[in-house]
């Protein structure tokens, strides 16, 4: 799986997550648990409106965001972090979405968990649909990318293309716990690949996973859709 480095995708991604983050502040939850997981949630509007600016050259746009950096007070490895993931989006042509996002959404979205099975079946995100992949992409045996079987653990692929549906421009959304989201890539990541090649066009990554769900007291369900019943 290649890596683009393409700026005007990059500034594509900073656009639309800018749709509807808002002021972080006023997107907060009093009984939220002050985690890395919430505050990569917390810096990321900011580090959007920052990559933003750079990328269309509005010095005083970047200033004010750097300025805004600075007062939230979070840690310097987390930004460096959203910024990766920010850029990461761009490069390969997905989006990013925040939990409020999609909690205030839900339903226009499908949802994909990539976690371990035993994971998923403890909590998930309502209605998120299952199917598990590795936590970073293999080679085929001869060197080439886009090994199926290991990147899906043998799962077919046809059962991958039915969980995400017929309509390719459907607005698909996948999470892994987050833990994973930089080293070495995270299955939320190489699921995003994945249906990218299949030709799905507007694919999410939900930032800081389901452990930012989770800690933002956002609902969580026991009960899998009938399709991903045991």
């Amino acid at each position: 799986m290649r890596f683009f480095s393409v700026k005007n995708a990059i500034l594509a991604v900073c656009c639309l997550a800018l749709i509807g983050c808002g002021d972080s502040d006023s997107n907060s939850i009093e009984s939220k648990q002050n985690t890395y997981y919430t505050q990569l949630v917390e810096i990321m509007p900011v580090v959007i409106s920052l990559e933003s600016a750079k990328l269309k050259g509005d010095e005083n746009k970047a200033k004010e965001a750097q300025s805004k950096l600075q007062t939230l007070n979070i840690d310097e490895k987390i930004s460096q972090d959203a910024t990766a993931i920010l850029q990461r989006a761009g490069q390969n042509g997905y989006s990013i979405i925040l939990p409020d996002e999609l909690a205030q959404d839900i339903e226009s979205y499908t949802i994909m968990a990539t976690l371990p099975r035993g994971v998923y079946n403890l909590g998930l995100i309502p209605n998120a649909k299952h199917f598990e992949f590795a936590l970073s992409p293999s080679l085929n045996d001869n060197g080439s990318e886009w090994n199926w079987e290991a990147d899906a653990l043998s799962r077919k692929q046809d059962e991958f293309i039915a969980l995400l549906g017929k309509d390719k421009d459907s607005k698909i959304v996948f999470y892994d716990s987050g833990e994973y989201g930089l080293s070495p890539m995270g299955s939320a990541v190489v699921g995003i690949m994945w249906a990218k090649k299949l030709g799905y066009n507007n694919i999410y990554y939900l930032v800081g996973g389901f452990n930012a769900w989770k800690d933002l007291k956002l609902p969580i369900s026991t009960e899998a859709p009938h399709c991903c019943q045991m």
